[in-house]
């Protein structure tokens, strides 16, 4: 299968060419990773916003990028892309290993994020803050204090996904 081309059928709508591409490599996503997290770094919105939904198909599944490929895919959070790849990314993230050493980097790209206009980006932002915290309990009170700040002014998305970040933080 010619991954990019099928992806690039995609018509702004149905994901019947997302799910093609994650049937077909489901025998062996890993070797796929790199190639879809290069694919997801492209200019092409339909590129970006398709290689984004089937990594983060994978990861639900169990196999989520890692190692260098996880590095490059996290980078895209700090580069203009398609909001929809933006989002697939941020819901990607609880089911990534994170390295410590990285984490800093990650907490400034989530920091950004929760200042967008688009509320479901803010939400799995708040989310991937929630999701650091939980990894790195240093970051608890700050994280606690942007949340207890955007309960009291955001949207119901928002802070409805804070609320389960919130219990994914319980120790």
């Amino acid at each position: 299968m010619d991954i990019a081309a099928t992806l690039r059928s995609y018509d702004g709508k149905r994901v019947a060419p997302f799910r093609a591409v994650a049937e077909a490599v489901r025998d062996a996503p890993e070797s796929t990773v790199g190639q879809l997290v290069d694919l997801a770094a492209s200019d092409e919105t339909e590129l970006q916003v398709g290689a984004t939904w089937v990594l983060k198909h994978l990861a639900e599944r169990g196999t989520a990028p890692s190692g260098a490929s996880g590095e490059a895919f996290l980078s895209l959070l700090v580069r203009p892309i398609a909001p929809d790849a933006l989002l697939h990314i941020l819901q990607t993230l609880p089911h990534m290993r994170l390295d410590a050493d990285r984490l800093g980097g990650l907490r400034d790209a989530l920091l950004e994020l929760i200042r967008s206009k688009r509320t479901f980006i803010r939400a799995w932002a708040y989310n991937g803050l929630g999701v650091l915290a939980a990894r790195d309990p240093s970051l608890r009170s700050e994280v606690q204090r942007l949340f207890d700040q955007a309960v009291k002014t955001d949207s119901a998305a928002v802070k409805v996904r804070i609320r389960h970040a919130r219990s994914a933080m319980a120790p």
